[in-house]
């Protein structure tokens, strides 16, 4: 027997039986309820939000250029405040825009990762994008994924990015001659003091709830060195730096030409063969008149800038820098091109300095 609001109830009445109904009725929509909630907490989850921050700054007085680079040599800029990086990505993800103020020329965002000893490792780079807003701020969307920790910098092929004096605090590191490479470690050797560097950029974070969408195309095409040539396989040195030149200019000197089936960052390195002795297994130099002679390769310099579609010509004088100049000898020409997509296999040269 149940007894409601004072009344007994007889089993199999109608009264029992609007009561079973209506306990039912309110199960059933305590159900709904339920299922509404967890139905709203399993869409917060999969929508949920990725995280955005910018980092650096493009305000300020874009007061003065004070790259000591070269021009046509491209370095790649750290910016600093104090003693701590002004661009440190703060988790992983992806760089979707960079903003610079710079008067002329090409730039790429590099991403440098920090190792031992003060160094970085080259992590990443854009795709060059030219200066078109004189003086002005430039923006350009990207793609570059980022890892916490990872510092953001800036490469500039013609020296002329802009920096704000007016900081106390603001330093900008740069790399000694050439810029630094993805995969290469080293330590900044230059800095400008007072000089924070007018570079900003977005990063979005990785979320494991957001949707990756694989395309099933074919993946982006390294760049294609190829045609290469030069005016003179032997020559004598002169005084003037190496200068890149368009279509229709007179060659000074020997002329460097190769094509692009597009726009890359290219390097020519020059190595010289210089006489030394093999010594356990390696050629050294120095005189070992025990040891057999041998060819051994030596670095002497290299340079960068961004090499457009179609043909590229390059007139050489025998200067890598204002400094550094080739001394008379065997020469080869490696030169190699870079975009986004990678690298594109290098194509050499062989020539010969006389006195």
């Amino acid at each position: 027997m149940w007894r409601i609001a004072g009344k007994a109830l007889e089993p199999g009445g109608g009264t029992l039986r609007l009561m079973r109904s209506r306990l039912v009725a309110i199960a059933l929509a305590l159900t709904a309820v339920a299922a509404g909630l967890l139905g709203a907490e399993a869409v917060g989850s999969e929508g949920a939000s990725t995280q955005t921050v910018t980092l650096g700054s493009t305000s300020g007085s874009a007061s003065t250029n004070v790259a000591s680079c070269a021009a046509m040599i491209t370095c790649t800029f750290v910016p600093f405040l104090g003693v701590s990086p002004e661009l440190q990505v703060p988790f992983d993800g992806t760089v979707t825009s960079f903003s610079v103020v710079a008067s002329s020329g090409s730039v790429w965002l590099r991403v440098l990762r920090p190792a031992s000893g003060g160094k970085f490792t080259g992590a990443g780079t854009s795709p060059p994008e030219t200066i078109t807003n004189v003086g002005g701020v430039n923006t350009y969307t990207v793609s570059i994924p980022v890892k916490a920790g990872d510092v953001l910098g800036l490469d500039n092929d013609s020296s002329a990015i802009m920096f704000d004096t007016s900081s106390a605090t603001a330093i900008t590191w740069y790399y000694e001659l050439p810029a630094l490479a993805d995969g290469q470690t080293a330590a900044p050797t230059h800095n400008q003091s007072n000089s924070r560097l007018l570079l900003s950029a977005t990063v979005q974070s990785s979320s494991s709830s957001t949707t990756t969408t694989t395309s099933t195309g074919p993946p982006p095409a390294p760049p294609v060195v190829s045609h290469v040539a030069q005016t003179h396989r032997t020559w004598r040195e002169g005084t003037k730096l190496a200068k890149v030149t368009g279509p229709g200019k007179p060659p000074i000197g020997t002329v460097f030409s190769f094509a692009l089936n597009e726009s890359a960052r290219v390097t020519l390195a020059f190595a010289q063969q210089l006489a030394g002795r093999r010594v356990k297994g390696k050629c050294v130099a120095g005189s070992h008149p025990n040891r057999p002679a041998c060819k051994r390769t030596v670095l002497r310099g290299r340079l960068s800038f961004t090499g457009h579609t179609g043909k590229n010509s390059v007139s050489f004088d025998g200067r890598v820098s204002r400094t550094v100049k080739l001394p008379p000898g065997s020469y080869t020409l490696t030169i190699t091109a870079t975009s986004s997509a990678g690298a594109a296999p290098p194509k050499t040269l062989r020539f010969t300095i006389v006195k």
